[in-house]
């Protein structure tokens, strides 16, 4: 008796199942399953094949006998088309459930194209939680503001794979385009107007695509994906992407992660920002803008150690305003305030990029001239005494501006911060006994 066609499909469905789950292609699908109706018919002259109006994949079979084979089965669904054949020893047999083997291969292939979708969002999800764990490793770690700027940069032209992109800090009346990067010959864009952006992106705005005509017109040809960076009412910054390396386009899923990203990036911005705020109040005299005596002495110690280390000559220069009680009792305490900013200006010009100038309290201040000898520190004090003079001339009501000055050096004075002020402060009362406008070096 012939076998029904329940009988003859009894082990396929799993068989197919297990080819869905197994085959990562869908010509290893086809294979899979052709290898399984192989074993259930006992013959190996079997034949699938698979025709799309996008796609025409490879018959799956046996290179030689297609030629007598004959179409066993054709099943449509939607545009895509199954095709069985088969040798005439089993088309027979095959005939009678054709149309179920047909149905059930069309129904793995719908199978399949299901799974290939929830598997491509499961990696989106994955990628997305791999781009906030790096955005709180971002704001788990302090950085300078630069620091800040340019991982965020980075990070997010990585995460989106733009081929370029720009990330814009307020700047006055207009976002200045602050770090860019290009894998491209792109130029640097220009700046944009703060009042015409912030309307037409206001404050609390989710990530756009650029094709907002009045942001499309501000960001310029080329930008795909503007990314406000706001923490809370403050706009932080703006990032501005272009096209992906992968020419695809930034969808629905790409804005929302880009709006999840942006505000953990303004925290990111605005922590940079407190940090040196703070650290700034804290190594920064109020008054003149130079460094404080907490700072005065860290750098110090620092100097001294690597004088020690290579073997190098650091002066430190220690230096009081003459007569500086007379303005206070005669102009005010303003007019002192406004001098000891005059003298701040004057000591800032004239050090070099590696010299450290502070206030140290009061109307004294430090000066680190590292790898300086004292002999060569005089060079410094000469151009300072003639910027003092320039300055009489420039705020007469100050009248006749002039600077004691104690110096000594290390190691040769002293190998800490203590001994080595205190060689200084020790010069610089003997240049006041002196009678003032003078510089002494320290003794030893």
């Amino acid at each position: 008796m012939a076998p029904t066609p329940s009988t003859a499909l009894a082990t396929l469905p799993s068989a197919f199942a297990a080819a869905c789950r197994l085959s990562r292609t869908e010509g290893e699908l086809f294979e899979r399953c052709r290898v399984a109706l192989v074993r259930r018919f006992q013959s190996e002259l079997l034949w699938l094949s698979l025709v799309s109006p996008t796609e025409h994949m490879p018959r799956v079979g046996p290179e030689e006998g297609f030629d007598d084979a004959v179409e066993v089965a054709r099943l449509g669904s939607g545009e895509t088309e199954v095709v069985i054949h088969a040798d005439p020893s089993v088309a027979g047999e095959m005939r009678a459930v054709a149309m179920p083997l047909a149905l059930g291969l069309s129904v793995v292939l719908e199978l399949r194209s299901i799974l290939l979708e929830r598997q491509s969002a499961l990696d989106d999800a994955v990628f997305q939680l791999r781009a906030l764990r790096q955005v709180a490793r971002l704001l788990s770690s302090v950085h300078s503001i630069e620091d800040t700027e340019q991982l965020i940069l980075d990070f997010m032209a990585e995460v989106f794979f733009a081929w370029w992109a720009c990330l814009y800090r307020p700047e006055g009346e207009a976002y200045a385009p602050k770090v860019f990067r290009s894998l491209n010959d792109r130029l640097r864009p220009a700046p944009i107007a703060t009042a015409a952006l912030d309307r037409a992106l206001p404050p609390g705005s989710a990530a756009t695509g650029a094709d907002d005509v009045a942001v499309a017109a501000l960001v310029g040809p080329g930008a795909e994906l503007v990314v406000p960076l706001d923490a809370g009412a403050e706009r932080m910054a703006v990032l501005v992407l272009g096209s992906r390396i992968s020419d695809k386009l930034y969808g629905r899923a790409e804005l929302e992660l880009a709006g999840t990203l942006s505000f953990a990036a303004a925290i990111a911005l605005k922590n940079s920002e407190l940090v040196e705020q703070l650290h700034s109040a804290a190594t920064t005299d109020e008054l003149t803008g130079l460094y404080n005596r907490r700072a005065l002495e860290e750098r110090l110690a620092s100097e001294i150690s690597r004088s020690l280390r290579h073997q190098l000559h650091t002066s430190v220069l220690l230096l009081d305003l003459d007569r500086f009680k007379v303005i206070n009792d005669t102009m005010g305490h303003a007019a002192g305030d406004r001098l000891l900013i005059e003298v701040a200006r004057v000591l800032r010009q004239q050090c070099r990029a590696l010299d450290v100038v502070g206030r140290l309290g009061g109307d004294e201040f430090l000066v680190i001239l590292p790898m300086t000898k004292p002999s060569e520190a005089q060079v410094f004090v000469a151009r300072v005494q003639e910027s003092l003079r320039q300055l009489e001339q420039t705020h007469p009501d100050f009248g006749p501006c002039t600077l004691s000055m104690g110096v000594a050096e290390s190691p040769r004075h002293g190998t800490a911060v203590s001994s080595l002020l205190a060689a200084a402060d020790t010069a610089l009362y003997k240049a006041k006994r002196a009678g003032r406008n003078t510089v002494e070096v320290a003794d030893g």
